[in-house]
Formats: structure tokens, C-alpha cells, sequence
């Protein structure tokens, strides 16, 4: 399909720009970092994010930001109309966000059925450049640090810059991996998702419902204790296990 290879490639190159422009804040980032190191003695502090420092910027401006909610102009404008004039207000923004939600409806309905992957695609390529909500965090709270005064900087500030600048570099190095995994798989049509669903086809039946199945045969609660106990095993304690190596490896034991 052409729209596939287009869309493909698109979300490729939306995917490596988004990343490289994330990248490129970062040179700013770590110069922040440089200068609390020169301000303060930042050798005993935990990077790993295990230990919740308190007496410092960066912790009051996220208690600031978790509590406190930030309205555009477009918000309190609403918010005013919503105390002015409560029933109207309500009435239109009602109509309004019907209309909105049936043609949003119907325009992932249409892109569903003309594009089929290539709209999942795009979609997940959104989603990847709009970031997680650690990646997000971590940009503002770098980005006001960058804007307040030196003087208010603290030693434990440091440990907010390392393991935010660590959220975005690791975010934007898997969106620069997925952004050229899409650009270099975009001539081959579905070669990627043939690769993919074949590589789950022999996963499934090798481990899940294969075995699973052959267990029903020989008595159907031992397939439902196999599926309930391998799904947890395989996508929850393998992975918090591998994480938890990584983290002791990288930062030792706690």
C-alpha cells in the first residue's frame, strides 16, 4: 500500500525531527547542570531517584505544579462565562463538544477504513512526540530552573536535573530509534508489521496459548492456571526484574 510506506515514512521523519529538537535542549540542560556543580558539592547525591530530596527548587516547584492548575487565556475565559453565565455556557460548550466528538469519530472511523495500520501508526508517531508525562515534567522543570535566579538554586537541585535530563535523553533516543526504524522499513511496504505479527504468532504459540491449549485438552483448569500464571510471569515480573538488575548495576543496591 502507498499510503502505508507514506505514512511510514512521515511518522519516521516527524519522529527523528521531534527527537533531535529534544536533543538539542539538552546541551542547555547540562549546562544548568554544571553550574549548580559549581555552586555546590554534589558528589554524596543519589541519582537514581530512589531518594526524594525536599530542600530545594525543584521539589517546591513541583509540589507547585502538581497542586496548582495552569489556565490559558482560552481557560479562563471559559472559567468566566461559567460563572456569568452558567446555563448557556454549558448549554453551547455541550453542542460544541458533541459536534467536535462525532467528527472526530467520524474521521478515525473513515481514516480506520481507508488506511487501516497506517492510521495506528500515525497515531502511535503522535503520541510518541507529544511524550510521557515524565519527559513533559522534566522539560518544564528544567525549563524554570533555566529561569530563575542562581541564587536560588540548591544542592539538591542537581539530583532534578541529572534524573530529568536522563527522562528526556531516554525518551528522545527510543523516539529516534523508532522515528528511523519506520524511515528504513517505508520502501518495504508491510514488511515490518508481517515480521512483527509473525515474530507474536510463534511467541503466542510457543509460550501462551499454545501450551495453554494443549493443557485444556488434558484437563481445562490446568490451561486457565497456565494462562494465569505465565501472562504475570512474562509481562510484569520478568521485566520489573530486569529493571531492577539494571538499576542496581547502574546505581549498586540501595
Amino acid at each position: 500500500m502507498i499510503e502505508l510506506m507514506i505514512i511510514l515514512a512521515l511518522s519516521g521523519i516527524i519522529l527523528v525531527i521531534s527527537a533531535l529538537l529534544r536533543l538539542r535542549k539538552v546541551g542547555k540542560f547540562r549546562s544548568l547542570g554544571k553550574t549548580i556543580e559549581g555552586k555546590f558539592d554534589v558528589k554524596g547525591l543519589d541519582l537514581s531517584g530512589r531518594t526524594e530530596y525536599a530542600d530545594c527548587f525543584s521539589h517546591d516547584w513541583y509540589i507547585r505544579h502538581m497542586t496548582g492548575t495552569q489556565h490559558g487565556r482560552m481557560g479562563e475565559w471559559f472559567q468566566r462565562q461559567m460563572m456569568e453565565r452558567t446555563i448557556a455556557t454549558f448549554l453551547w460548550f455541550g453542542v460544541l463538544l458533541g459536534c467536535s466528538a462525532m467528527l472526530i469519530g467520524l474521521l478515525v472511523f473513515s481514516s480506520l477504513r481507508l488506511l487501516q495500520v497506517g492510521a495506528l501508526v500515525l497515531f502511535f508517531a503522535v503520541l510518541l512526540v507529544i511524550g510521557s508525562g515524565g519527559v513533559n515534567v522534566s522539560e518544564q522543570l528544567l525549563a524554570a530552573l533555566l529561569q530563575a535566579k542562581p541564587d536560588e538554586y540548591r544542592r539538591d537541585d542537581y539530583a532534578y536535573v541529572r534524573i530529568s535530563i536522563r527522562t528526556i535523553m531516554t525518551w528522545s533516543l527510543f523516539c529516534l530509534a523508532v522515528g528511523i526504524v519506520f524511515l528504513v522499513s517505508a520502501p518495504f511496504d508491510t514488511l515490518l508489521f508481517d515480521v512483527l505479527g509473525t515474530g507474536i504468532m510463534l511467541f503466542g504459540d510457543a509460550v501462551l496459548w499454545g501450551p495453554m491449549l494443549r493443557l485444556f485438552l488434558v484437563w481445562a483448569p490446568l490451561g486457565v492456571i497456565y494462562i494465569s500464571l505465565v501472562v504475570p510471569f512474562i509481562f510484569i515480573i520478568v521485566p520489573l526484574v530486569i529493571y531492577s538488575a539494571y538499576r542496581r548495576i547502574r546505581y549498586g543496591s540501595a
